[in-house]
């Protein structure tokens, strides 16, 4: 089988690509290295091009399966400072890489999407047929990325996948820059004999879902799914964990900083993914934690 993985050298994308090549997969990534690591792949002996999805053209000529679309920017902060960067790069990056693959003769297309375009959505669990509210250019950019995936199977026939990823952590997760999720934060400073610091008060709650259970639902979209059509999964764990219960599974001094204006509570509906594929999360996190300390 011969795989496309844009976004390849990040955080997700590493581990996918190690897993296709482990199944003896042949694998090329696509991605401008702009926080991605080159020197990993070069030392996996992936093949890789460096280049922007959004100036992919037709003389690129890459004969593939199935496209694995996760190249994006991922900062919801920097969004609102760059909202152009983050339309230009997931909006038109994402119609272009679609396009590009369509006419290269593959017809499975399989991108990654947020939660966060549910926004502030208070009704739990979420579910992709629910309401949705994204507030940042960010969010708005990854809908507007399903929608042109959903235009784009009016024109031609394919078996296309958006997967609403919820909190990906796992081994390999950058601490500092673009997102920052709790765990990797909280390893950084645990791993120093810093205090964790627990913003607000702590009883927040994220569905956090183990980055190798987001591989597995990446290949699954594409090996489970048989007819034509668009579909919305979410990716998540189904299991709601308080900010407060996982820094104190790292243990230690806690610290509680200023709150910030985000969603208080959030844990998705997987009753459609896990039904649709042949997909379930196998990793919980807290035990994830006990293991790695």
């Amino acid at each position: 089988m011969k795989a496309i993985v844009t976004g390849g050298a990040g955080f997700i994308g590493l581990h996918l690509v190690k897993k296709l090549m482990s199944l003896g997969w042949e694998v090329t990534v696509i991605d401008n290295f702009s926080t991605g690591d080159q020197d990993k792949l070069h030392a996996l002996g992936c093949m890789y091009i460096e280049e922007d999805v959004e100036n992919v053209t037709a003389a690129m000529k890459i004969k593939h399966d199935v496209l694995f679309h996760l190249a994006s920017p991922v900062s919801v902060e920097e969004s609102f400072t760059f909202p152009n960067k983050y339309y230009r790069q997931i909006i038109g990056g994402t119609a272009n890489i679609v396009n590009w693959s369509l006419d290269s003769g593959n017809r499975d297309i399989i991108i990654a999407s947020t939660a966060a375009i549910y926004g502030n959505d208070g009704n739990l669990p979420l579910m992709e047929s629910g309401e949705i509210d994204p507030t940042s250019p960010y969010a708005k950019a990854k809908h507007m990325s399903e929608l042109a995936l959903q235009e784009e199977y009016e024109t031609r026939q394919f078996k296309g996948s958006a997967l609403r990823l919820f909190n990906v952590y796992g081994e390999g997760q950058r601490s500092e820059g673009g997102y920052l999720s709790a765990v990797p934060v909280f390893l950084k400073q645990y791993e120093a004999f810093a205090p964790i610091t627990v913003t607000g008060d702590g009883k927040q709650t994220r569905d956090f879902v183990y980055v190798e259970d987001v591989v597995s639902a990446c290949i699954s979209a594409y090996t489970d799914t048989v007819e034509n059509g668009v579909q919305i999964l979410n990716v998540a764990s189904g299991q709601e964990t308080s900010i407060m219960d996982l820094a104190e599974a790292f243990g230690g001094e806690i610290v509680h900083i200023e709150e910030r204006n985000e969603p208080k509570r959030s844990v998705a509906d997987i009753t459609k993914i896990k039904t649709t594929l042949n997909w379930q999360p196998l990793t919980r996190l807290l035990n994830w934690v006990k293991l790695i300390k």
